[in-house]
């Protein structure tokens, strides 16, 4: 079961990045301004989620008259719209989850998304064109380009056991801290990467290079 939720941010990336993970994923579900999205592509998603602060009123409006479900909740909550999406999206028994429109001028808003990835599975990618964010499961292997440009942080106080193999900084039986990031600005230099660890959390951002065209 594949979900794909467009969040309230902005979509930076072309209109056929999203038609074509909207074409192969089985649930779609709007977050507030993430409707302006798929209105804009004329697609009706399954579910609209959240408070509804940002969506403008004619794209609710399209909604209601596609019959669209939508799941409102009061501002006044203790979980943001995005974790309530991912918490369906898992009650919906999802394998994967892949989240666009996290990004924008909300320095506060894309870290709060983001910080979900240590409270949930491996199973969640927020995604652009020429972007990939993920949680690192404790043993991974992903087939890439040579020359993109990846960025590893520790999501725990210390993450350790760490063996980066592909990279051009590799580290064997390394530690990461959270509060010193030197993981940042990798480089690959083989068509896989593997990357391991025996304790803690990772996440990468994976730089595509797709970025300049």
């Amino acid at each position: 079961m594949r979900v794909f939720i467009v969040s309230g941010g902005e979509t930076k990336s072309p209109l056929n990045f999203y038609k074509n993970i909207i074409d192969n994923s089985d649930i779609l579900i709007a977050v507030d301004k993430g409707i302006e999205l798929y209105r804009k592509l004329d697609i009706e998603p399954d579910y609209l989620i959240g408070d509804l602060d940002s969506a403008s009123q004619k794209s609710i409006e399209w909604a209601e008259s596609n019959d669209v479900e939508i799941i409102k909740y009061r501002p006044e909550k203790d979980f943001t719209d995005i974790d309530l999406a991912i918490e369906f999206s898992i009650e919906k028994n999802a394998d994967n989850i892949f989240i666009s429109g996290f990004l924008g001028n909300r320095i506060d808003h894309i870290l709060g998304a983001l910080l979900l990835l240590k409270k949930y599975n491996s199973n969640i990618i927020f995604s652009e064109k020429f972007l990939e964010i993920q949680k690192i499961p404790k043993i991974f292997e992903k087939n890439v380009e040579i020359g993109e440009t990846w960025s590893i942080f520790s999501l725990a106080e210390k993450t350790e056991g760490i063996y980066f193999e592909g990279f051009k900084y590799t580290l064997k039986n390394g530690t990461l801290y959270f509060d010193n990031p030197i993981g940042i600005s990798n480089e690959t230099i083989n068509n896989i990467v593997e990357i391991s660890y025996s304790k803690g959390c990772l996440v990468y951002f994976r730089w595509l290079k797709t970025i300049g065209g």
